[in-house]
């Protein structure tokens, strides 16, 4: 009798939760305590993947990418990177290569596409590029996970994560802030696919316009401009 494989998406996502959720509650050394058992303060990793899927759904009927090996990418660009650690930052995309056999296995995934699953992750680090980057799969890749980097709900990201790093004060974020929108630009200008490049502009109109906003409440006298 042969064994039914198992879904994919949710597999995918099973992982990611239960290696992010430990890996959150290990960097804030804390958790909320819930009917079914300890949660992390802010599970980064896991709401990040989740706008990236997001994306990369919208994405790839726009380019014409597959499908199916945007998403599982999406799904597992980050599955094994841990919250503050420099080894994560440099060989992240390996170690989550790594894991993919594993994680699929047994899985309805077609087999015949996880090497271009990995091949996408190898490619999505880094936060600007000198050449469009090929196959499209790891193109749109790259820019769904840099826009997930851009506009409002980035704000929520990195906002809910910064008190992981040390106290946490308006000005000290509108001030990181006000340095991110430089690093954004180039991201912008890095994106490989015409829809992405487009989201990223928009986006970006609106981190400027946010910021903007938030220094002239924050600035003494507040609203000084204010007739």
């Amino acid at each position: 009798m042969t064994e039914s494989l198992k879904p994919w998406r949710a597999v995918c996502e099973a992982d990611l939760r239960a290696h992010s959720e430990a890996d959150s509650i290990r960097f804030w050394r804390s958790s909320h305590a819930t009917e079914s058992g300890p949660r992390a303060i802010f599970n980064y990793r896991f709401e990040h993947t989740l706008a990236v899927v997001k994306i990369a759904k919208w994405l790839a009927p726009l380019t014409g990418a597959d499908a199916e090996i945007l998403e599982c990418a999406a799904w597992l660009h980050d599955v094994r990177k841990r919250l503050d650690d420099p080894h994560g930052k440099d060989h992240h995309a390996q170690d989550a290569v790594a894991a993919v056999d594993g994680i699929l296995h047994g899985t309805d995934f077609p087999a015949a596409k996880i090497p271009m699953v990995k091949q996408a992750i190898l490619r999505h680090v880094g936060l600007q590029l000198s050449h469009r980057l090929e196959p499209l799969e790891a193109a749109c890749l790259w820019d769904a996970d840099k826009l997930s980097k851009v506009g409002a709900a980035s704000l929520i990201h990195f906002s809910g994560i910064s008190g992981g790093f040390g106290p946490v004060e308006t000005e000290q974020l509108l001030t990181q802030g006000e340095r991110w929108l430089e690093l954004a630009r180039g991201i912008v200008a890095s994106l490989n696919t015409p829809p992405a490049q487009a989201e990223g502009e928009r986006r970006y109109r609106f981190l400027v316009q946010y910021y903007a906003q938030l220094r002239r409440e924050w600035s003494d006298p507040m609203m000084e401009s204010q007739p």
